[in-house]
């Protein structure tokens, strides 16, 4: 079903993010058929400086303009939230071979932009998009960890001391499994120890926070068409991270196939954590897994017939609604009557039926 005309909505895109805060869904950016592919002009920062908003109880979409510059890696950044404030880091810029690494805050009560590191090729991650980036809080102390991605192979940051990089040669792009910590405090950019099964360079995964100190990821974009069903865990401490792999032992085993480009979410059932993959590149199947036990169920798509049913009972539903509203507003409707005394007697039907009736007391009561 078409929405009407007057009901707005945002403009097609892909490469974003959409976060929470409270009631609202926050989204900025992705490449747009409007966005002009230069690095920066007034066209590009005026599309840039609006954010979409999404009000959650209602479903509906406004779209709000922002303060100060918005970052240039609008395509493939990386998103994450701390309390009032999102933070984005690098991204595609538009035009052929420009990959940030900045970081920038954009604060939803202000709806102002800060940029809290730059882009350099000196110093920090490598400029890059499509990486993960997750919120820690370490001895009550907020950091950022940003993991993996892929950006040009020449002009870029100096290669982490321990970390891997698989080069595209026929697209002259790098894949690397760098993992960097960024101390909200400080505003410095760390190289923590890592320790354990670390993962292959990747992009297009999905990276998601469990605890204060635990973040995992599923899926991605290996190197040479390859694609991965394999979970990772990471736990962080102010400087290392240990990282474990699992994998399908096969057999009668359920697990998802290999992915990228797909969504992932932290839910809680029954009081136990729960990540929900849906789709993804190649595939259109939804997947939980129970993340104490790695375990994985597939979820089963409702058939049209199942769709046609709940959507009659659903009508059925209001339909009943609707009657019953219609019954209680006849049954509280001021009716006037006239007894023997020829005095007149104002109530609604409840109440002249409560009054009226004979009430039933004791064996002889008819």
């Amino acid at each position: 079903m078409s929405l009407p005309e007057s009901v707005y909505r945002p403009k097609e895109r892909y490469g974003h993010s959409t976060v929470q805060v409270g009631d609202y869904l926050y989204m900025w950016g992705g490449d747009q058929p409007t966005l002009p592919a230069v690095h920066k002009n007034e066209k590009k920062i005026s599309k840039c400086s609006v954010v979409e908003v999404c009000h959650l109880p209602t479903g509906t979409w406004e779209q709000k303009p922002t303060t100060d510059d918005p970052p240039l890696g609008v395509e493939g950044y990386a998103a994450a939230v701390i309390r009032n404030e999102i933070f984005f880091y690098g991204g595609y810029c538009g035009h052929e071979g420009c990959y940030h690494n900045s970081l920038y805050s954009f604060n939803v009560d202000t709806f102002n932009w800060k940029e809290l590191s730059p882009t350099t090729s000196h110093h920090g991650p490598m400029m890059k998009a499509y990486c993960g980036m997750v919120v820690l809080q370490i001895n009550d102390e907020d950091y950022l960890a940003v993991i993996g991605g892929w950006g040009q192979s020449s002009n870029n940051t100096p290669p982490q001391p321990g970390a891997q990089y698989w080069e595209d040669h026929d697209h002259h792009m790098r894949f690397c499994n760098e993992v960097h910590m960024y101390k909200l405090k400080t505003g410095e950019w760390t190289s923590p120890n890592v320790t354990g099964h670390r993962p292959p360079p990747a992009v297009a995964f999905t990276l998601t926070s469990i605890t204060n100190t635990t973040s995992l990821l599923f899926g991605g974009f290996f190197s040479d068409d390859k694609y991965s069903n394999d979970v990772y865990t990471f736990e962080f401490t102010d400087t290392s991270v240990k990282c474990k792999k699992f994998s399908n032992p096969g057999g009668s085993v359920q697990w998802p196939v290999e992915r990228s480009a797909h969504s992932s979410v932290l839910i809680n059932c029954n009081s136990v954590p729960h990540l929900l993959v849906v789709s993804g590149f190649r595939t259109k199947d939804c997947w939980l897994l129970n993340i104490n036990k790695m375990e994985w169920k597939k979820l089963k798509r409702a058939t049209k017939e199942e769709k046609k049913e709940k959507i009659y009972r659903k009508e059925e539903k209001e339909n009943m609604k609707a009657k019953q509203k219609e019954i209680n507003r006849k049954l509280n409707r001021p009716i006037y009557l006239r007894g023997g005394d020829e005095e007149i007697y104002k109530a609604t039907y409840v109440h002249w039926l409560a009054k009226a009736l004979p009430k039933a007391s004791g064996k002889g009561a008819e």
